[in-house]
């Protein structure tokens, strides 16, 4: 008997939705600190996501350990929007 093991896709959709919604935003144009902040935040929703939602339902999203995925979403995410809320900083006269 052949059993066959499902992954819910759904988690690791609501973060590559947002993260391929900024990329699409910064190619048509849109400016860069507002595409990265866009990717930013879905990757801290999905560190959020990995925290509350078991391993079984996590799905796709579940690689490491719970604490370990989420850790590593929400370094990323804040890196992203702090980087790009660093960028509207204006430092010289040029």
């Amino acid at each position: 008997m052949r059993t066959r093991e499902s992954t819910a896709w759904g988690p690791y959709l609501l973060v590559a939705a947002p993260a391929a919604a900024g990329l699409a935003a910064i190619g048509l144009g849109v400016p860069v600190t507002a595409g990265g902040a866009i990717m930013g935040f879905g990757f801290l929703f999905g560190s959020l996501i990995r925290v509350t939602v078991s391993a079984r339902r996590a799905g796709a999203l579940a690689v490491r350990s719970r604490r370990m995925d989420a850790l590593t979403l929400a370094v990323f995410g804040a890196a992203l929007v702090t980087g790009s809320l660093l960028m509207l900083l204006r430092l010289h006269d040029s």
